[in-house]
């Protein structure tokens, strides 16, 4: 039966998929990657999408999207912190040190990645996880501040993802561009 007071939805209502950055795209292409040589078969960009995904505009008529959103980079991170996933051998700054990154080290682990891990972990459990941080008011946070963690989470992954092979292509292009150019910019 068929409430009249509700407002009917017409026809379908499907969004299409999110346009990442470059660097976002990048990023994808290096967590999939990670989880591949670990061995494991979904993909993490995928979760990273439909992150981005659940925080756009068009999402936000829905009560729990930045907790959902949170959940999918939380995700991201779960295999390699949780002492339940048997299939992995390499947990936390070891997962990423086996990939091969140049960047981290327990510091780097203990200082950025968990951190990280923690904040998202108390959002997608709404401000209830147990290990959390026990200051967080999830009734007050907000979208603005969940862009600025998304925008945390890529500067933080992008660091941890970088491996020596990366750091010598870095190089090259810099050793590639041309002194004239980049005078003819600074005079301009």
């Amino acid at each position: 039966m068929d409430d009249k007071s509700l407002p009917q939805s017409i026809g379908e209502n499907i969004l299409p998929p999110v346009s990442l950055t470059d660097k976002q795209e990048n990023l994808c292409k290096r967590l999939d990657e990670w989880y591949k040589g670990n061995g494991l078969k979904h993909k993490p960009s995928d979760m990273f999408r439909g992150a981005v995904f659940a925080i756009r505009k068009e999402c936000e008529s829905n009560p729990d999207f930045i907790s959902q959103a949170a959940n999918s980079l939380r995700e991201i991170l779960y295999p390699f912190q949780s002492v339940h996933v048997k299939k992995i051998s390499y947990k936390k700054a070891d997962s990423l040190k086996n990939f091969g990154s140049v960047t981290v080290n327990e510091n780097f682990y203990n200082n950025k990645v968990k951190p990280l891990w923690r904040r998202l972990n108390d959002i997608a459990h709404h401000g209830i996880d147990p290990q959390g941080d026990k200051n967080f008011d999830f009734s007050s946070f907000n979208k603005d501040e969940f862009q600025k963690l998304l925008v945390e989470f890529e500067g933080v992954m992008d660091e941890a993802l970088i491996r020596q092979l990366d750091v010598h292509q870095m190089l090259d292009e810099v050793l590639a561009i041309n002194p004239q150019s980049i005078r003819e910019i600074e005079e301009k």
